[in-house]
């Protein structure tokens, strides 16, 4: 339960944080569709990559853990 709680403050100062930037932006219309898809592509990339080279480093199946990047390295 307190673990779902943490997830749900984090991204709800996550879009507050985005509410507070798009008052401060000269056109919000235009540059936060661009921001908000910007960073998940970011943030898509580097998951993939880190995902990559852990695989590439153990084996797949070995990696059933409850901590599989400290598992990895």
């Amino acid at each position: 339960m307190l673990q779902a709680s943490t997830y749900v403050f984090f991204a709800h100062v996550g879009f507050d944080s985005v509410a507070t930037a798009a008052q401060e932006v000269k056109s919000p219309e235009k540059s936060l569709p661009i921001a908000l898809i910007g960073s998940t592509i970011i943030s898509l990339v580097l998951y993939v990559g880190v995902c990559t080279v852990m695989v590439g480093l153990v084996p797949y199946a070995s990696l059933n853990s409850d901590s599989p990047l400290s598992e990895a390295m």
